[in-house]
C-alpha cells in the first residue's frame, strides 16, 4: 500500500473566540465519547481540516494516561497537536527537524501542567486505570467531572498557545 504525500500548511485561526470554541467542542467530545487525548485531538483535526482516521486511532493509546495512569492525556493531546503544527515531516531530517519544536513544546507542557494542576493522570484523577474496578468507579464520579473541566481548560490553553506563537511568527518547520 502506498500513500500519496500531502503537502499542507496549518493555519492557526486568529479569532479571539477560537480557544473557547476549541475547549467547548473538546468538552462535549469528552463527555459523549471519553478519552481526553482523542477528544482534544479530534477537535484540532477538525479545525485544521485534517481527515485521517489513522491519526485518531494513534491517539487512542493515549487514553487514561497511556492506559496506565501515567502522563495525562491532555499533555499527550497537546504534544500531538503541536507535532501536527511544527513537527518534522521526515525522520531523515534528523535532529535539525526537531529543533523548532523542542523549546516551545517544553513551554507548552509547562503551561498545560500549570493550567490543569499536574501532569500525572493518577495524581490528577486519583484513579489507577490499570485496575478495572477503579476505572469503572471513576466513570460518573466527581473526580471524572473535574477531569472534564481540566480537559476543557487544557484544550483552550493549547489553542491560546498556538495563537500566541502564530501572532509572533514563531510557527515554522525545517524542511
Amino acid at each position: 500500500m502506498t500513500t500519496e504525500k500531502k503537502d499542507f500548511e496549518i493555519t492557526i485561526p486568529d479569532s479571539p473566540d477560537w480557544p473557547n470554541r476549541v475547549s467547548e467542542k473538546a468538552f462535549i467530545n469528552a463527555k459523549l465519547y471519553g478519552s481526553c487525548t482523542q477528544s482534544i485531538f479530534s477537535v484540532f483535526l477538525e479545525e485544521f481540516q485534517i481527515d485521517d482516521p489513522l491519526l485518531i486511532r494513534a491517539a487512542g493509546a493515549m487514553h487514561v494516561g497511556m492506559l496506565t495512569s501515567l502522563t495525562c492525556g491532555i499533555h499527550s493531546a497537546a504534544m500531538m497537536v503541536f507535532g501536527l503544527v511544527m513537527g518534522r515531516e521526515n525522520l531523515k531530517s534528523g535532529h535539525d527537524g526537531l529543533i523548532p519544536i523542542m523549546g516551545p513544546g517544553q513551554h507548552l507542557v509547562g503551561r498545560i501542567t500549570d493550567t490543569i494542576g499536574g501532569h500525572s493522570c493518577l495524581s490528577l484523577s486519583g484513579t489507577d486505570f490499570s485496575d478495572l474496578n477503579q476505572a469503572i468507579a471513576f466513570r460518573g464520579s466527581k473526580a471524572a467531572e473535574k477531569c472534564l473541566y481540566r480537559m476543557k481548560n487544557g484544550a483552550g490553553e493549547i489553542a491560546r498557545f498556538l495563537q500566541e506563537m502564530s501572532q509572533k511568527g514563531e510557527i515554522f518547520r525545517f524542511a
